[in-house]
Parts: structure tokens; sequence; C-alpha cells
């Protein structure tokens, strides 16, 4: 997968530092990101450009909603739902995981294991898989 200029990523991350790094680290690789910072923000920005976002990297600990919720709700939305959705997170506990692949999330991450060039091949993976 060479051409990711039109290739939109929704990061829900409520960390600053974290936002910004991973914002600049997918701008680097030539996505286009656009960020939320809680689980409410999540909602009324996948509204606004759901029609450009082909995946969701998203935390679990956030304010106002958590991921859990969050990722419930975009299952539910029809014209959400077929947005595949990486959590990426710092919980590792095997419950957490499973919630969210029941969920409906496509992959769960876990940001201490993993690096930023880890983190863009699942990335990338998860798109190629879309494509077949």
């Amino acid at each position: 997968m060479k051409k990711k200029k039109n290739i939109t990523i929704f990061l829900a991350e409520d960390e600053p530092d974290l936002r910004e790094m991973y914002t600049w680290m997918l701008t680097q690789e030539g996505f286009k990101v656009i960020t939320a910072e809680n689980g409410e923000e999540v909602k009324s920005k996948l509204k606004e450009s759901y029609e450009e976002i082909k995946l969701i990297l998203m935390d679990i600990v956030m304010p106002k909603m958590d991921g859990f919720d969050a990722l419930k709700k975009i299952k539910r939305d029809s014209k959400l739902k077929n947005i595949p959705v990486l959590m990426l997170t710092s919980l590792s506990d095997p419950d957490d995981r499973e919630e969210a692949l029941s969920s409906g999330a496509e992959r769960y991450l876990v940001k201490p294991l993993l690096t930023p060039r880890q983190l863009v091949n699942e990335i990338v993976d998860v798109l190629e898989m879309l494509k077949k």
C-alpha cells in the first residue's frame, strides 16, 4: 500500500502527548488524521466526517465516554459500523481484549508492547484486508 494520501484515520486519544505523537507519525506516513480527545467528541466528529474515514484508532480509557461505549455506539450506527476500529490502549487484561473484540473491534493493540512501526504495519494490514 503505497498511496496513503487519500486515507483518513480517526484517532481518539485523550492523552495530549500521545495524540500529538501518533498524529505526527501517521501524517509522516502520508495519512490524513482527524483527532478526538474524549468519547463524546468521537461521536460528534465521526458523524461530521464519516464518509472520508477509513479506519478508527481508539483508546479505551477516555473521559466523558470510554472506548468500549464509543465502540458499541459506532457498531450500532448504520453509517459508521463498517469502519474498522483498532483499539489502542494501555489495558492488557484479557477480559478487556475479549470485550473489545466481541464488541466489534478489528484489533486490540497494547501501547507499551507496540513500536510506532508496528502500529503503522497493523493499520496498513487492516486497510489491505478491506481491499480484498
